[in-house]
């Protein structure tokens, strides 16, 4: 019985991944990441295809990525409204300059301290 298996395992050896054909919601035009998530992928991200406005302050509140996939009557598990990301290298690196952008102006506001306590100590 030993050697069946191991006959099996040598002949599907190729692996076996679930759900690779069926498209990321990082890759869709409608993904929106979070600009206090510096992780791209994140589950809690938004999609601009699904939302609700608030009638009283106009404001819109976006349904998070991964409700959307859950929810059969949206996306779904296949991601009906999927649509590609032409630029998607470009998205990615554009959200990560804006999520660092913060951190980039503190330690900037430090150097620029740190150098005029140095020059104000030589005078």
């Amino acid at each position: 019985m030993k050697i069946i298996y191991f006959l099996l395992s040598i002949v599907s050896s190729s692996p076996i991944i679930k759900n690779s054909n069926i498209p990321a919601c990082r890759n869709c035009i409608h993904y929106k990441p979070s600009f206090y998530n510096n992780e791209f992928t994140s589950s809690y991200n938004d999609c601009k295809k699904f939302g609700e406005k608030n009638i009283i302050s106009d404001k819109i509140i976006l349904e998070s990525a991964e409700s959307c996939r859950r929810d059969e009557s949206k996306c779904g598990a296949n991601g009906k409204y999927f649509e590609e990301e032409k630029n998607i290298n470009l998205k990615v690196l554009k959200h990560k300059i804006i999520s660092g952008l913060p951190n980039t102006l503190l330690i900037s506001l430090i150097v620029i301290s740190f150098a005029s306590i140095i020059v104000a100590a030589k005078n």
